[in-house]
């Protein structure tokens, strides 16, 4: 079995990591991105990129953030420089894996409930 092979059975056998992998890599791009630009990028580029900055990275933190960090006090923690993109990845993170777990449910859910109809 070559190399290329084992990574897509792997695929197909973990449904979740695979739309986890899909949904997450733009967003956390954007995010890395945003904190250091190794490539300085022209400002018509930058304009454009920042809808979907604010679309795929500031609203689900924010929301996240005013959900679960806010209630508890801990939302002091994103003032701190170190922690703060920490904070933002993780938070970033644990919202695109979420929602991969939400969406091959309901696809399964959706699969079952077709085929029952058959």
């Amino acid at each position: 079995m070559s190399h290329r092979e084992r990574i897509r059975d792997w695929l197909r056998t973990h449904p979740v990591a695979t739309v986890f992998l899909a949904l997450a890599a733009v967003p956390t791009t954007l995010a890395v991105f945003s904190f250091r630009q190794p490539i300085p990028l022209p400002d018509a580029i930058l304009s454009e990129l920042e809808m979907l900055f604010w679309l795929l990275v500031y609203a689900p933190v924010s929301g996240l953030r005013s959900f679960l960090f806010e209630p508890f006090g801990l939302d002091v923690l994103f003032s701190i420089p170190g922690l703060e993109q920490t904070l933002i990845v993780v938070t970033l993170l644990g919202f695109y894996y979420g929602l991969s777990h939400a969406l091959v449910r309901g696809v399964r859910l959706i699969h079952r409930q077709y085929d029952a109809s058959r």
